[in-house]
């Protein structure tokens, strides 16, 4: 296995960060990893380490302004949501399609990653979707203690900041990370809406409903921010797909925790990982 660093370039000239994950033998399909909010792409290295040794050609990539594709002050980063899959997602499908055509492309998106796959201009060269940690960040389907401080980040600290400074401060809020200012007024938008992105973005139920290949969704009953009724009202809206939608517990496993983020920590790899090899082995 081998991880190489590449420099990809969106339709609209932004260079962009990213790693292609190459397996030992002949790769049997491509995967690409979209992030969660604010995550970079070295969170995901190590399971995308395992993907390969599977036999997957493995894609991870940074949105622009975040991780290595984060370039100046991000106050001067235009992006919102819609620019990251719409320019940037797209660009590393299209670079994957391109390096062989002939295998199928798997999306595995974490949080937001998932939540705005059916959103892609090119989900039609998408053979599945695997889904981790994907659920509604409406405030009704936020966790209690998530609940109680939302009045405060949406309408407050986040028009007053992004204002002010041109970006979202998380990083010094412990609020996530620095985030452009669009991509955070967009997420505002949504998660006021009841039905999330469903609502309140145009067109996002119909690429919901749209959309025909399968998911697995791994959904975790210790997840400290989302609901598990915001996740299954996400997976529910895919009306033509075939959706595998599971619930899982860390008592199930043997784990005290899992929660939004322990999916991806290397201890899974022989306990949560085989779930994903498993379903794409089915898939392939």
């Amino acid at each position: 296995m081998s991880a190489t660093r590449l420099a990809l370039q969106a339709q609209d000239g932004q260079q962009l960060a990213a790693y292609r994950h190459e397996p030992s033998r002949p790769p049997r399909a491509q995967i690409v990893i979209a992030p969660g909010m604010a995550i970079p792409q070295g969170f995901y290295a190590t399971f995308a380490a395992f993907l390969a040794g599977l036999g997957y050609r493995v894609w991870t990539f940074d949105y622009r302004g975040m991780g290595e594709s984060r370039e100046g002050p991000l106050r001067l980063c235009k992006a919102d949501i819609t620019t990251w899959i719409a320019l940037d997602l797209e660009s590393v499908v299209q670079h994957a399609t391109r390096q062989d055509a002939t295998l199928p492309l798997f999306l595995l998106g974490h949080s937001l990653g998932g939540q705005t796959a059916p959103l892609l201009p090119s989900i039609r060269k998408v053979a599945g979707l695997i889904n981790i940690a994907v659920g509604s960040g409406a405030t009704r389907h936020n966790q209690p203690r998530i609940q109680r401080s939302a009045p405060l980040l949406w309408y407050v600290l986040t028009p007053l900041l992004c204002r002010l400074l041109g970006y979202f401060p998380g990083k010094r809020l412990g609020i996530l990370g620095d985030i452009p200012r669009g991509a955070m007024m967009q997420w505002r938008r949504w998660c006021l809406t009841p039905d999330y992105l469903l609502t309140g973005e145009p067109g996002a139920r119909e690429a919901y409903a749209n959309a025909s290949f399968p998911v697995l969704g791994l959904t975790f009953t210790d997840d400290e921010l989302l609901r598990e009724s915001g996740s299954r009202m996400l997976h529910e809206a895919y009306t033509s797909a075939k959706v595998d939608y599971r619930v899982l517990s860390p008592g199930s496993f043997n784990q005290e925790r899992i929660g939004h983020f322990g999916f991806f920590r290397a201890h899974q790899e022989k306990v949560l990982w085989p779930l994903v090899g498993e379903w794409l082995d089915q898939h392939c």
